[in-house]
C-alpha cells in the first residue's frame, strides 16, 4: 500500500510533496514516484504521524481506573477512530490497593493488540502524592504525602509499564521519590502542586522534566511568586497543555508557545469517560459529573477533565495561528519522545510503525492508517 502525492510532515517536521510506501505493519519507503496497486490519494491533504496521548483518563463511557472487560477495546477503538494512534493512560490518585489493581489492568491493556486499537505503550500515574490545595477533581481521601516504600511497590507492580508519574513536589519526601524514579527511567511530571517557583526549580535539580496540565491544579504564576506555573515556564522542561480551549483559554496557549516553543510542550486530551458521549450527567471514579456543551464538571463546578481527542486539539491550535506542523509535532513526537516510544512511533520515519493520519484541507479527518492497515 502506498500513500501518494500527499503533503507529508517529514520527520524533521516539515511538509513535503512526496509517497509513502506501507509494508506490513511499518514504513518502507518515503520517496517520489513509488508505485502500487493500492493506492490512497493524498492529493491536497496533509500527511502526519498518528496522534500520541499521554494524558487521558477513559472515553465512550469507560476509564481505566475502573477497568472493566469492555474498557480497553471501547476506548482504544474510538481513540483510533479520531486519529490518536498510541495511548499511555492515566490513572487517578486512590488507595494503595485500587492502584496495584489499575496496575495490572493496564499490564494487560500493554499486552493486547488488536487491529483497530490504539496500541496502549504504558501507564501514567497521577497521584496519589498530591497537595490537596490543588486536588483539582481527585477525592482528597486517595490523597497523601510523598512514600518511597510506597511507589517502589507500585514501581515494582508496574514491571516496566510505568511511564510518567505526577507529583506535588514540595511534599515532604518528593526528592527521594523523584530521584529514584528519574534513576529508573520514570518520568516525574509536577502537578497537582503548591509549590513555589523556588520548590519547583529545585525540583528540577532532582529530576523532574515536566509539568502536568499547565496553569490546571498549581500554584498560579504572580509577578512576586510566580508559582509552579512560573517555575515550569522558566525551566528548561517540557511541559502538558491541555487544547480544548476551556482548561486554557487560546491567548494563555498562544504565550505557552512563545516561551516553550515547538519542542517543550506535549499536548493532552485528560479526557474522561464522557467523552465521544452526548451532554449529559454520568458517573465517573464514584463521582457524579455533568457535561454541559463538552465541559465536564464536578457538583461544585470544578473541571474534571476533557471531552475532546488530540485531532480537536490540533485545528484548535492552528486556528490561533500556530502551524500545522508545530501543532503536530506537539501531538506526537514530543509525547513519544517523553514516554520513550520515539524510536518506534511519532513520527513519519522510514522503519517506524506506520501509524499515520490523513487530513484534508480543512483539517478533517480523511484517512487513519493504524500499524499499516487503513482504518477508513
Amino acid at each position: 500500500m502506498i500513500i501518494k502525492n500527499g503533503n507529508v510532515l517529514n520527520d524533521s517536521f516539515k511538509f513535503e510533496t512526496t509517497d509513502i510506501e506501507i509494508s506490513g505493519q511499518k514504513i518502507a519507503k518515503i520517496d517520489k514516484n513509488i508505485t502500487s496497486d493500492e493506492v490512497i490519494d493524498g492529493t491536497d491533504c496533509y500527511v502526519v504521524p498518528g496522534f500520541v496521548d499521554t494524558h487521558m483518563h477513559g472515553a465512550m463511557g469507560e476509564e481505566f481506573i475502573s477497568y472493566n472487560d469492555n474498557t480497553f477495546e471501547k476506548i482504544a477503538s474510538y481513540e483510533a477512530q479520531h486519529g490518536t494512534t498510541s495511548l499511555v493512560p492515566a490513572i487517578s490518585a486512590g488507595v494503595k490497593e485500587e492502584l496495584l489493581t489499575a496496575i495490572r489492568n493496564m499490564k494487560k491493556c500493554v499486552q493486547t493488540e488488536l487491529d483497530d486499537c490504539a496500541k496502549v505503550w504504558g501507564l501514567h500515574m497521577e497521584g496519589p502524592f498530591f497537595s490537596v490545595a490543588f486536588k483539582g477533581a481527585h477525592k482528597p481521601e486517595n490523597i497523601r504525602n510523598t512514600d518511597i516504600v510506597e511507589f517502589k511497590e507500585l514501581y515494582n507492580e508496574a514491571d516496566g509499564i510505568l511511564k510518567i508519574m505526577t507529583l506535588a513536589p514540595e511534599l515532604p519526601g518528593a526528592e527521594e521519590v523523584v530521584r529514584y524514579a528519574t534513576e529508573n527511567g520514570v518520568c516525574i511530571s509536577a502537578g497537582h502542586t503548591s509549590a513555589t517557583c523556588d520548590e519547583l526549580k529545585k525540583s528540577v535539580e532532582w529530576g523532574v522534566k515536566l509539568g502536568t496540565h499547565l496553569f490546571n491544579a498549581m500554584s498560579p504564576l504572580k509577578h512576586r511568586e510566580p508559582g509552579a506555573v512560573g517555575g515550569i515556564l522558566y525551566e528548561d522542561i517540557k511541559c502538558e497543555l491541555i487544547c480544548d480551549f476551556y482548561h486554557v483559554r487560546p491567548e494563555a496557549i498562544s504565550l505557552v508557545y512563545r516561551l516553550k516553543g515547538r519542542e517543550k510542550i506535549n499536548m493532552i486530551t485528560d479526557s474522561i469517560l464522557a467523552a465521544g458521549l452526548p451532554d449529559g450527567d454520568y458517573i465517573e471514579h464514584n463521582q457524579s459529573i455533568h457535561v454541559v456543551n463538552g465541559q465536564s464538571r464536578l457538583d461544585d463546578g470544578t473541571i474534571n477533565g476533557g471531552t475532546s481527542c488530540l485531532v480537536d486539539g490540533v485545528r484548535n491550535l492552528v486556528s490561533i495561528g500556530i502551524p500545522l506542523e508545530d501543532a503536530c509535532m506537539m501531538a506526537s513526537k514530543n509525547p513519544a519522545q517523553t514516554v520513550g516510544i520515539y524510536d518506534k512511533t511519532g513520527s513519519i520515519t522510514e522503519g517506524k510503525l506506520a501509524d499515520i493520519v490523513v487530513l484534508d484541507k480543512e483539517l478533517n479527518l480523511k484517512h487513519v492508517i493504524l500499524r499499516g492497515k487503513k482504518l477508513f
